[in-house]
């Protein structure tokens, strides 16, 4: 009769969910026709005090059969159904333990967080990465100089068929995409800051300001986040068709031109403006100076 007496020879059931004994037992079995709980011990080499309880183990778990009578004898179950079991059993641990894990799990998912980015070469670098990876859609809203900066980047996406919606108060042009300009000879007049908003694929969001090396932008994937960065483009899209289709569009050609437009439409709406005004913004345009503090 056979037996291995190797204990690294059964790594590869260890590897399965067997225990050493378990492996040595099952093994023995396999390789022998039938054997009564002595004959296990001694072929095995697991001691007899052990064996009876490792042969209960591998009962319950289906991996022998045993045959009643004045002596029990033990057959091993056929090697293929034994995979098949292992096969089995694990899949449904697996099932199991993801569903624990993910019950018992404190860390929030990666849509949850918020990063910051240090630093505007930090930022476009970013844009670069998210804009490569687009599939289906990219919306924009940016300035004339930071978007040449990744104006190549978005006619690669844009040739991949990517669908591009600009928005911007420049002048900004790139064929194949959808761009809402207002064309603002003198933009930089109307805020105090260069703030951009890229989402991609309705998932990812990265919201930055140019201010060289002391830039604090924000990516996230977090969906309230990405759903206000969206409506702020949605309706500054929305000014721009409204703006456009009251034929005014001509009149916001420069900042000041701009500017009495966006009044004439609030007073006709019955807006005040301390129902929709950016208090920073407010300033700046309003008696305000460069840093978006007021004078008084």
């Amino acid at each position: 009769m056979n037996s291995i007496t190797t204990d690294n020879q059964y790594d590869f059931l260890l590897k399965v969910g067997f225990s050493l004994n378990e492996a040595k037992v099952y093994i023995t079995l396999l390789q022998n026709k039938a054997l009564n709980g002595y004959e296990i011990a001694k072929f095995s080499g697991v001691s007899r005090s052990l064996v009876y309880d490792v042969i209960d183990r591998l009962l319950n778990k289906g991996f022998i059969i045993k045959s009643e009578g004045t002596i029990n004898y033990y057959v091993a179950l056929d090697y293929d159904k034994a995979i098949d079991k292992i096969d089995s059993e694990n899949r449904k641990n697996l099932i199991i333990a993801e569903e624990k894990l993910k019950a018992l799990s404190k860390k929030e998912k990666d849509n949850e967080f918020i990063f910051n980015i240090k630093g505007f070469d930090k930022f476009i670098e970013k844009a670069k990465e998210l804009i490569s990876l687009a599939k289906k859609e990219i919306s924009i809203s940016i300035w004339k100089q930071e978007f040449e900066l990744i104006k190549d980047d978005i006619f690669k996406a844009i040739e991949k068929g990517v669908r591009v919606y600009i928005f911007s108060f420049e002048d900004i042009e790139i064929k194949g995409a959808r761009i809402f300009s207002y064309k603002v000879k003198d933009a930089t007049n109307l805020f105090p800051y260069r703030r951009m908003t890229i989402i991609v694929d309705s998932n990812d969001t990265l919201i930055g300001e140019n201010s060289g090396e002391q830039s604090i932008s924000v990516y996230t994937k977090n969906a309230a986040l990405v759903s206000l960065a969206t409506d702020e483009i949605v309706l500054n899209i929305f000014w721009y068709k409204l703006i456009k289709k009251n034929q005014l569009l001509e009149k916001c050609s420069t900042s000041a031109g701009f500017l009495q437009v966006i009044d004439r439409l609030r007073r006709e709406m019955d807006i005040t403006p301390n129902m929709t005004k950016n208090f920073m913004v407010f300033d700046f345009q309003y008696g305000g100076n460069k840093n978006g503090r007021s004078k008084n």
